[in-house]
């Protein structure tokens, strides 16, 4: 698959990560369970939003045991705004099921490592090999995308055929690095640094003459283009109805993706007590704003009302008055911030 020499590969990569690595928190000391939260924060998140976070996140749950011991709101409460909440519901699983089951040590090996609820190939051989140097190989969008360059793979991005060749190439990689932590690192960062989407900055990467992509003479051909994704755009009302005294009416969601998070109403219809309280009641437009979710477009159309029902959860859902000020720590998805700050409530 490869004609370079794979050995020739991981001591250029280890020298250049150990110049220009970033100094990110979770590298100070490499403690387990800080490289554990990473990981899962920067799984579908960008780095700049994660640097945002972790830290407060840390300083709330500054180990396993303190995560373990807090409530499900607590925690959602805290990631609120990173999205992909289900991450953070596997990630308080996994921290108790630790507590629980072996008595807060996080292990260093692998195969105990995917025994923990929520942590996967990917996050197992990152906790065990960027916290415990142990010989993992790891395989992540930057290194999807540095190893398709090395190898010049013909596989599409997104198909299963892409994903094994990068992983065997990974597994081959590791066998001869001398630190498993910085290999693995170098990867990830030579994909955000250099090697990265579009046309790669070639001149400033080590791994030149090992890389096939770039003796084609068109590295950014690579990975190959798959089947575009189909994208939804949907327009959909929101409902803010606030109170001076109480705050902002919230409605507490039971589906499986934004379970325990607080939403403002929205709909073609506010649906309270049983009855389409407001369909006889003018509400005013004060503005719209763009949201994405994965592959979804959404145009939310802010719309007040100056008059509120009384008769709330009498259709079983469960409905809250939070004052802007309180928001910090109830669950929300990042759409509600951004309702409020249109609305100019915060």
């Amino acid at each position: 698959m490869f004609t370079p020499s794979i050995a020739a590969i991981p001591p250029l990569l280890e020298s250049w990560f150990l110049s220009n690595q970033r100094p990110l928190p979770w590298r100070i000391g490499y403690d387990p369970y800080h490289v554990w939260v990473s990981e899962v924060m920067l799984q579908q998140t960008r780095m700049e939003v994660v640097l945002r976070y972790f830290p407060r996140f840390i300083d709330r749950f500054p180990s396993v045991e303190t995560l373990a011991a807090a409530a499900d709101a607590e925690v959602l409460a805290m990631w609120s705004g990173l999205g992909y909440y289900r991450r953070a519901r596997m990630l308080l699983e996994g921290a108790r099921a630790v507590v629980i089951e072996r008595g807060g040590r996080i292990p260093r090996d692998a195969g105990a490592l995917r025994s923990i609820p929520g942590v996967g190939r990917y996050t197992a051989g990152a906790i065990a090999s960027i916290a415990f140097e142990e010989k993992e190989p790891i395989v992540e969008g930057n290194v999807r995308r540095v190893g398709s360059r090395l190898a010049a793979i013909e596989s599409p991005l997104g198909s299963g055929e892409l994903d094994q060749k990068v992983w065997r190439l990974a597994e081959e990689l590791i066998v001869h690095s001398a630190s498993s932590r910085n290999l693995n690192q170098g990867l990830m960062e030579l994909g955000a640094l250099v090697c990265r989407v579009g046309v790669p900055e070639c001149a400033s990467c080590p791994l030149t003459g090992h890389c096939l992509a770039y003796q084609t003479g068109a590295p950014e051909n690579f990975p190959r283009k798959g089947a575009k994704k189909l994208t939804r755009s949907l327009r959909i009302p929101l409902y803010l109805i606030a109170d001076p005294q109480k705050g902002v009416l919230m409605r507490k969601e039971e589906g499986e993706l934004m379970r325990g998070m607080f939403h403002l109403p929205h709909g073609n219809n506010l649906l309270l007590g049983g009855c389409m309280l407001l369909d006889d009641v003018d509400g005013k437009v004060i503005g719209s704003f763009g949201h994405t979710i994965t592959n979804r477009r959404i145009r939310f159309e802010l719309i007040l009302f100056d008059q509120f029902p009384d008769r709330i959860g009498e259709d079983g859902a469960e409905y809250e008055w939070i004052h802007p000020s309180e928001l910090a720590s109830k669950p929300h998805p990042s759409y509600v911030q951004k309702a409020l700050k249109l609305a100019g409530l915060i």
